[in-house]
Protein backbone atom coordinates (compact mmCIF):
# COMPACT_ATOMS: atom_id res chain seq x y z
CA UNK A 1 0.00 0.00 0.00
CA UNK A 2 1.37 3.51 -1.03
CA UNK A 3 0.85 6.66 0.78
CA UNK A 4 -0.23 9.08 -1.84
CA UNK A 5 -0.27 13.13 -0.81
CA UNK A 6 -2.86 15.11 -3.32
CA UNK A 7 -1.60 18.71 -4.11
CA UNK A 8 -4.93 19.68 -1.56
CA UNK A 9 -3.18 17.64 1.01
CA UNK A 10 0.18 19.86 0.48
CA UNK A 11 -2.04 23.35 0.32
CA UNK A 12 -3.64 22.37 3.58
CA UNK A 13 -0.15 21.17 5.22
CA UNK A 14 1.12 24.97 4.15
CA UNK A 15 -2.24 26.80 4.99
CA UNK A 16 -1.70 24.82 8.17
CA UNK A 17 2.09 25.48 9.05
CA UNK A 18 1.65 29.27 8.03
CA UNK A 19 -0.98 30.07 10.25
CA UNK A 20 0.39 28.14 12.95
CA UNK A 21 4.09 29.78 12.76
CA UNK A 22 2.35 33.30 11.98
CA UNK A 23 0.27 32.41 15.34
CA UNK A 24 3.38 31.80 17.21
CA UNK A 25 5.49 34.91 15.84
CA UNK A 26 3.12 37.43 16.00
CA UNK A 27 2.08 36.68 19.97
CA UNK A 28 5.66 35.86 20.77
CA UNK A 29 5.04 37.22 24.25
CA UNK A 30 3.01 34.77 25.48
CA UNK A 31 4.11 31.80 22.91
CA UNK A 32 7.55 31.29 24.70
CA UNK A 33 8.82 31.04 28.08
CA UNK A 34 7.96 29.73 31.40
CA UNK A 35 4.59 30.85 32.05
CA UNK A 36 3.40 30.66 28.02
CA UNK A 37 -0.50 30.49 26.41
CA UNK A 38 0.78 28.96 22.58
CA UNK A 39 -2.79 30.20 20.85
CA UNK A 40 -1.26 28.56 18.10
CA UNK A 41 -1.64 24.90 19.70
CA UNK A 42 -5.52 25.34 19.45
CA UNK A 43 -5.10 24.31 15.92
CA UNK A 44 -3.74 21.11 17.27
CA UNK A 45 -7.57 19.63 18.02
CA UNK A 46 -8.60 20.60 14.26
CA UNK A 47 -5.53 18.21 13.51
CA UNK A 48 -8.25 15.33 13.31
CA UNK A 49 -10.57 17.12 10.32
CA UNK A 50 -7.29 17.36 8.44
CA UNK A 51 -5.82 14.16 8.53
CA UNK A 52 -2.10 13.27 7.79
CA UNK A 53 -2.29 16.59 6.19
CA UNK A 54 -2.92 18.12 8.85
CA UNK A 55 -0.09 15.94 11.46
CA UNK A 56 2.62 17.46 8.84
CA UNK A 57 1.10 20.86 8.53
CA UNK A 58 1.52 21.25 12.61
CA UNK A 59 4.78 19.92 12.67
CA UNK A 60 6.21 22.13 9.90
CA UNK A 61 4.17 25.12 11.97
CA UNK A 62 6.24 24.28 15.24
CA UNK A 63 9.48 23.95 13.88
CA UNK A 64 8.80 27.36 12.18
CA UNK A 65 7.80 28.79 14.92
CA UNK A 66 10.23 27.88 17.22
CA UNK A 67 13.10 29.36 15.24
CA UNK A 68 12.29 32.30 16.49
CA UNK A 69 12.51 30.82 20.16
CA UNK A 70 15.10 32.42 22.23
CA UNK A 71 16.06 29.08 23.48
CA UNK A 72 17.77 28.53 20.40
CA UNK A 73 18.32 25.48 18.44
CA UNK A 74 17.07 23.32 21.78
CA UNK A 75 13.41 24.60 20.92
CA UNK A 76 13.80 22.67 17.88
CA UNK A 77 13.98 19.44 19.38
CA UNK A 78 9.96 20.04 20.57
CA UNK A 79 9.22 19.85 16.59
CA UNK A 80 9.61 15.83 17.59
CA UNK A 81 7.18 15.05 20.72
CA UNK A 82 4.96 17.96 18.86
CA UNK A 83 4.62 15.64 15.35
CA UNK A 84 4.48 12.26 17.83
CA UNK A 85 1.47 13.46 19.52
CA UNK A 86 -0.47 15.35 16.90
CA UNK A 87 -0.32 12.27 14.81
CA UNK A 88 -1.72 10.44 18.30
CA UNK A 89 -4.50 13.10 18.11
CA UNK A 90 -5.38 12.07 14.49
CA UNK A 91 -4.92 8.66 14.77
CA UNK A 92 -6.71 8.03 18.22
CA UNK A 93 -9.47 10.38 16.40
CA UNK A 94 -9.29 8.33 12.99
CA UNK A 95 -10.13 5.15 14.96
CA UNK A 96 -12.75 5.86 17.05
CA UNK A 97 -14.99 8.86 15.31
CA UNK A 98 -15.44 9.87 18.89
CA UNK A 99 -15.11 13.40 19.68
CA UNK A 100 -14.72 13.60 22.94
CA UNK A 101 -11.22 11.69 21.89
CA UNK A 102 -9.86 14.72 20.73
CA UNK A 103 -10.32 16.92 24.48
CA UNK A 104 -7.88 13.14 25.35
CA UNK A 105 -5.96 13.52 23.34
CA UNK A 106 -5.19 17.10 23.12
CA UNK A 107 -4.80 16.95 26.98
CA UNK A 108 -2.21 14.05 26.90
CA UNK A 109 -0.73 16.42 24.09
CA UNK A 110 -0.29 19.57 26.84
CA UNK A 111 1.14 16.90 29.23
CA UNK A 112 3.72 15.68 27.22
CA UNK A 113 4.71 19.34 25.69
CA UNK A 114 3.99 20.60 29.07
CA UNK A 115 6.73 18.34 30.11
CA UNK A 116 9.33 18.48 27.19
CA UNK A 117 9.00 21.92 26.90
CA UNK A 118 9.40 22.55 30.66
CA UNK A 119 12.08 20.48 31.21
CA UNK A 120 14.42 22.42 28.33
CA UNK A 121 13.23 25.84 29.77
CA UNK A 122 14.51 24.28 33.36
CA UNK A 123 17.87 23.09 31.96
CA UNK A 124 17.95 25.83 29.88
CA UNK A 125 17.56 29.05 32.26
CA UNK A 126 17.30 27.31 35.58
CA UNK A 127 13.56 27.65 36.42
CA UNK A 128 12.22 25.21 38.75
CA UNK A 129 11.43 21.88 36.66
CA UNK A 130 7.74 21.06 38.37
CA UNK A 131 6.59 24.06 38.19
CA UNK A 132 7.62 25.04 34.62
CA UNK A 133 6.31 21.85 33.67
CA UNK A 134 2.81 22.38 35.47
CA UNK A 135 2.38 26.10 34.13
CA UNK A 136 3.67 25.13 30.34
CA UNK A 137 1.29 22.37 30.61
CA UNK A 138 -2.04 24.25 32.15
CA UNK A 139 -1.11 27.03 29.45
CA UNK A 140 -1.07 23.74 26.66
CA UNK A 141 -4.95 22.63 27.97
CA UNK A 142 -6.26 26.26 27.71
CA UNK A 143 -5.33 26.29 24.17
CA UNK A 144 -5.72 22.87 23.20
CA UNK A 145 -8.95 22.42 24.71
CA UNK A 146 -10.90 25.42 26.10
CA UNK A 147 -10.03 27.31 22.77
CA UNK A 148 -8.97 24.21 20.22
CA UNK A 149 -11.63 22.24 21.42
CA UNK A 150 -14.51 24.56 20.26
CA UNK A 151 -13.15 24.95 17.06
CA UNK A 152 -12.96 21.45 16.40
CA UNK A 153 -16.96 21.78 17.15
CA UNK A 154 -17.60 24.52 14.88
CA UNK A 155 -15.31 23.58 12.06
CA UNK A 156 -16.50 20.03 12.18
CA UNK A 157 -20.73 21.01 12.29
CA UNK A 158 -19.81 23.82 9.58
CA UNK A 159 -18.20 20.56 7.24
CA UNK A 160 -15.90 23.03 5.71
CA UNK A 161 -13.22 20.43 5.66
CA UNK A 162 -15.07 17.68 4.27
CA UNK A 163 -16.17 19.91 1.44
CA UNK A 164 -12.51 20.34 0.65
CA UNK A 165 -10.52 17.39 1.25
CA UNK A 166 -13.82 14.85 0.27
CA UNK A 167 -15.89 12.68 2.31
CA UNK A 168 -14.46 12.29 5.84
CA UNK A 169 -11.98 15.43 6.28
CA UNK A 170 -9.10 12.51 6.19
CA UNK A 171 -6.52 14.02 3.59
CA UNK A 172 -4.65 10.84 3.00
CA UNK A 173 -5.47 8.64 0.46
CA UNK A 174 -3.66 5.07 0.20
CA UNK A 175 -3.65 3.97 -2.93
CA UNK A 176 -4.01 0.56 -4.70
CA UNK A 177 -1.85 0.71 -7.08
CA UNK A 178 1.36 2.19 -7.51
CA UNK A 179 -0.12 3.38 -11.46
CA UNK A 180 -2.62 5.68 -9.75
CA UNK A 181 -2.62 9.24 -10.92
CA UNK A 182 -2.24 11.60 -8.11
CA UNK A 183 -5.73 13.82 -7.93
CA UNK A 184 -6.51 17.18 -7.33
Amino acid sequence: MQLKIRTKDLAVMSIYAALYAALVVVLGFSSYGPIQLRVADSLVAVVPLLGIAGVLGHTLGVFVGNIFSSAGPLDLLNTIPSFAMSFVVHYIYKRSKNDYTVIATCTAYSAVLGTTVGWMLSFLYGYPLLITIFYVAIGNVIATVLIGWPLFKLLKKSGVFEKWLGNDGASYHPSKTENNEESS
